[in-house]
Formats: structure tokens, C-alpha cells, sequence
């Protein structure tokens, strides 16, 4: 089955040609022909012959409207148009239509049917209502490749062992700018980070992140940032998890110290205004804050104390 390139494949490629692989490595990981990503990256390249994903992305776009427009051969011919209304009113059917005109398929009035709904009263079958394609059903490939959080196994459900790590982002007013939050399941020990909404700066983060720290699973909410997710699982080697949409409390630890961030970087703030070092200004103060739940250690000390042993 021939699947699109979409938007997460598109940051995925910028990011690995910046890495200087090839075609063909670019395409195994994800599932493309190294012509069709040679492709991809000829005809949505700018001027310059530099593939960015918001250029690529908007090209893919405007070249797919031209494309429909140029299908619908119904729309554009006004005789045409005129015969597919008559025999609809004869209570004739799009197979039947397109036979007798010559149109090289019955979909093509299906669609037009789409476009013009008060016609569809013609119809010998209303039918169900079709999803429009390419709408949430329609999964890229790595919404579809991701690991439920019910997948975890029981050692992780019951907090046996440090470095299983829930994730996040938090959202300034600008939106453009999010502070990406990492929360230890066991200690509560925080991990944060400013940085953009790009995938590929959440993934680049990762590494310097996770520096000497046991990570063994990430469990993310379901944000488009960690489209990158598989790249994220190979740089980390951790398993890497997506809580239900809509369900915050499955990631309870790290909702909580997000509210207890807040303290620092309240709802409705703008990001624009702080800095990395005052981020990690209110991180130290949080891990070293005592805890009820940790008998008053601080994350810092709990973290510590399971490392060693």
C-alpha cells in the first residue's frame, strides 16, 4: 500500500541529512525507497537547495491542492457537469454515470457527490458517512508505531526500580518555546530543559539530557514534539511509551512536578522573558526540596541512593 510522506517523516529527514546520511538510510528508518525520499527532497528543496520542514511542508501542500483541483474534471467541465446532474436526478448510479460518460472511474462522482452533499438526496443508498481521508485515521507512521502505555511491564507499574521516566512539555503564551520535563517515576528527580516545539530539538536535547543518568523507559503524553520518538528510543536506549490521549493522571509523577514548576513559570508567562540557567535554577530547587511521599528525602537524595545501590 503506497503511504504519503508526511510532516513527522519531513522532520525526521531534515534532521538526518543534517547528520549527512544517505538516501538510503534516511529511507529504512522510515519505510520509504531511497528514490522516493530523493524524491521528497528534490521537488521541496528551496532555492538555495536546502531542505527545511516548514518550506517542504507547505510545497507538499499547495502542489496536493493543485492536484485535486486538476481532478476534478467535473467541476472544470460545465457540460460534463450538467449530464452527471441529469442522470443523478434519473436516479442513476455513479457506476452507471461513469460508464456511460466515460470516466475512467465512479469515484470521481463519489467525490463530487462529497463536495456537493445536497445532491447525494439523488442516491438509490445514502450509505455512511465516510471519514475524509487523510483525518486522525489516517496515522503517519510513527503515531502508528507507537507503544501503548499498557505495554509497560509490572516492574514499572509498581515503581520497582529507578530510570523509568515520564515526559512532558510545558507551553509558554508564545507556544513556540516549551520548557520539556522528564520526571523519575521512583524519585521524583527532575530533569527540564528550555527549548523549542520542534521535534528535532526535543530529540537533539535527549543525549545532553539523559548524560549519566540511568534511563531504562520514557513515557510521553501524545504531543506532535515527540513525533521523533523511535530516534529518541535508539540514542537513549530506553523503551519508549505514550500514555491514552486525554489522560493525564496515567503520567500522575509527572503531572504533579509540572504543577510544582509552575511555582517558577506560571500559566499564561511568557518563556521569551527566562533563560536556560533559570530553569535549571528552579530544578535544583525542586530536587531539593524534601518529600512527604520519600519519608522527607529530597528527590536529589532518593535518586542518589538508588544509584549507588
Amino acid at each position: 500500500m503506497y503511504k504519503h510522506i508526511k510532516r513527522d517523516d519531513r522532520v525526521c529527514i531534515a534532521l538526518m541529512l543534517k547528520q549527512n546520511c544517505t538516501y538510503t538510510e534516511i529511507g529504512k528508518e522510515l519505510g520509504f525507497h531511497r528514490i522516493t525520499i530523493s524524491r521528497e527532497i528534490k521537488r521541496n528543496s528551496n532555492e538555495s537547495e536546502i531542505y527545511q520542514v516548514s518550506f517542504a511542508n507547505k510545497q507538499a501542500k499547495e502542489k496536493r491542492k493543485l492536484s485535486k483541483i486538476n481532478e476534478r474534471i467535473i467541476d472544470n467541465d460545465i457540460g460534463l457537469k450538467n449530464k452527471v446532474i441529469k442522470y443523478l436526478k434519473r436516479d442513476w448510479s455513479p457506476e452507471q454515470i461513469a460508464d456511460t460518460l466515460k470516466l475512467s472511474s465512479h469515484m470521481t462522482i463519489y467525490r463530487y457527490l462529497i463536495r456537493n452533499p445536497e445532491l447525494k438526496k439523488y442516491l438509490r443508498r445514502q450509505g455512511k458517512k465516510r471519514r475524509k481521508y487523510g483525518t486522525k485515521t489516517n496515522l503517519s507512521r510513527y503515531q502508528a508505531n507507537k507503544r501503548s502505555i499498557h505495554e509497560r511491564s509490572q516492574e514499572v507499574k509498581e515503581k520497582q526500580r529507578l530510570g523509568d521516566w515520564e515526559g512532558d512539555t510545558m507551553v509558554g503564551t508564545e507556544r513556540k518555546l516549551r520548557i520539556v520535563t522528564y520526571v523519575d517515576r521512583v524519585s521524583g528527580y527532575l530533569i527540564a530543559d528550555l527549548t523549542t516545539a520542534k521535534a528535532d530539538d526535543i530529540h537533539s536535547l535527549v543525549k545532553q539530557q539523559f548524560k549519566g543518568k540511568i534511563c531504562k523507559t520514557i513515557t510521553y503524553d501524545n504531543g506532535s514534539e515527540f513525533a521523533l520518538h523511535k530516534m529518541i528510543e535508539r540514542d537513549t536506549q530506553a523503551l519508549v511509551y505514550f500514555a491514552d490521549k486525554g489522560k493525564p493522571q496515567q503520567r500522575g509523577c509527572n503531572e504533579n512536578t509540572n504543577g510544582l514548576l509552575r511555582q517558577y513559570f506560571p500559566k499564561g508567562s511568557s518563556f521569551a522573558t527566562i533563560t536556560n540557567k533559570d530553569v535549571q535554577c528552579a530544578v535544583r530547587k525542586l530536587n531539593n526540596r524534601p518529600r512527604k511521599r520519600l519519608n522527607y528525602l529530597t528527590p536529589r537524595q532518593k535518586f542518589l541512593l538508588h544509584f549507588r545501590g
